[in-house]
């Protein structure tokens, strides 16, 4: 049985860090993330012909896509929003069912998934278990703001677009604070592991 392990967290708690770090020790990790950024930087007709649809052709520009644009207009018109997520959402998915499939057909006792906005996207069910990487609000500012390309304000709309980190904590089965040393992240994530693996011995 492989045991499927959700990895999740708001805009800047560290995911990067910990999923590299995971990689690292050996463990296989699915990154919404990067299969999101590859959408976008390598848009499809699909991708082209949904922004065009949801009235978002502003953000197309030689066929390159300008996520600024999307960010802006997303976050004023929640319709456009839905839209873009439904058709983002689907093509994760069918990333992630590659991955559980291949990795199942390995094997692998344990594999993760990176999902930043697993319960915003309804995404629990499919863990066996959930870790949550959590920042105080003033850290998570504080580190998006030395980002490229994203403001304040940008910061402020997608923290309010995320589920609050109390209802968060309450449905997660492991909390790792990463506000402290990263050492402390990679203790305590290996530690997780360690027991999630010792439960199901």
């Amino acid at each position: 049985m492989t045991i499927f392990v959700g990895i999740t967290g708001g805009i800047a708690t560290g995911k990067s860090t910990i999923v590299k770090f995971l990689q690292k020790k050996g463990y296989k990790v699915h990154d919404s993330d990067l299969v999101v950024k590859k959408i976008y930087s390598q848009p499809n007709k699909q991708l082209l012909a949904t922004l065009k649809n949801i009235g978002l052709s502003n953000s197309i520009k030689n066929k390159q896509i300008d996520k600024g644009v999307i960010r802006n207009e997303i976050f004023s018109d929640k319709t456009k929003k839905k839209k873009l997520e439904k058709f983002i959402h689907k093509e994760v998915r069918i990333s992630r069912n590659h991955f559980v499939k291949k990795h199942k057909n390995k094997k692998n006792k344990i594999i993760f998934f990176d999902i930043p906005l697993l319960f915003e996207a309804k995404l629990s069910n499919i863990c066996d278990y959930i870790i949550l990487l959590y920042a105080p609000k003033k850290i998570k500012i504080e580190r998006a703001l030395k980002r490229k390309n994203i403001n304040k304000e940008a910061v402020i709309n997608i923290l309010k677009n995320q589920i609050d980190d109390k209802i968060k904590k309450k449905k997660s089965d492991y909390i790792i604070n990463t506000s402290k040393q990263k050492k402390h992240s990679f203790k305590m994530i290996l530690e997780a592991v360690c027991n999630i693996l010792e439960r199901n011995a």
